[in-house]
Formats: C-alpha cells, structure tokens, sequence
C-alpha cells in the first residue's frame, strides 16, 4: 500500500500544495506587516483580511499568526522534500502527524473568521486548503506508521 495517495503524483501534488500554501503565508505576512493592500483584501467588506488579522485569537506567545505561517510551511515543506528525494520515512510521518493535527486547527480558525471576526480572509482560506489536501494525501503514512 502506497503511503501517500497517488503515490508519485500525490506527493508532487503535496509538494504543489505546500508551495502554494507557503506564497499564501507569505503574501498574507506582507499584508499584516506592511498593509500592502491587494484587491484580494478589501476592508469593509466580506473579504476583509484586517478584521481577521486584528482578532485575539490570532496572536499566539506573542506572535502573530501570519508571523508563523511561513516558518510553518517552510518546516513541511522540507519535511515533504526528505521524504520525495531521500525517502525519509520519519519526514513523510512527521509530515501527516501535523499536517492532521492542522486540520483541526484549521476548522477552527473558520470558524473563528466566520463568527468572530464576520469576515473572510483569503490568503487564510488558502492556507488552510493546503493543510487540508495535504492531510488527506499522506494520511495514510500516519495510520499505518508501525507497519
């Protein structure tokens, strides 16, 4: 049994998925920062990243989570490359273990931007996307780590 779905064109996808959600942080990070202002973040309306950048619950020891965030997808995606070029076992499992703890995490910031904050943001969204995919393509190397 293939411990990430789609085998070699899974893990591409991963990998794919993990780029994507790392220009996200990224570009989310520059928001927060710098007030860049894309079209994606309008304030005021329904998609408006500063109402949800500007929740408490956004901020963890001190950080803010859009801080975080590339550090977070860097850390995976290196996880994903170790396993892809050298076949690290450990990576890909360590990958899953956090990739599906973050898929709870990940419910629970919707919600948060749902009924706290009454907005959306996008680069968030996207983000979160990617834990998701990500979760559900190596979900199996978590399961199955003992065999």
């Amino acid at each position: 049994m293939e411990l990430v779905i789609g085998g070699p064109y899974g893990m591409a996808l991963v990998i794919a998925s993990l780029l994507v959600g790392l220009a996200a942080s990224l570009l989310s990070y520059l928001e927060f920062r710098y007030g860049i202002g894309t079209p994606l973040c309008k304030p005021g309306s329904k998609v408006d990243c500063y109402r949800v950048y500007s929740m408490p619950q956004a901020w963890l020891l001190g950080y803010h989570l859009s801080q975080l965030a590339p550090y977070y997808f860097t850390f995976l995606l290196s996880l994903s490359l170790a396993w892809a070029f050298m076949g690290n076992g450990l990576a890909l499992k360590t990958l899953s273990f956090i990739a599906l703890e973050s898929t709870f995490l990940a419910v629970y910031l919707i919600y948060l931007m749902i009924k706290e904050a009454r907005a959306l943001c996008l680069y968030c969204l996207t983000m979160h996307a990617a834990i998701v995919l990500v979760a559900v393509l190596t979900h199996r190397a978590f399961l199955y780590a003992g065999m």
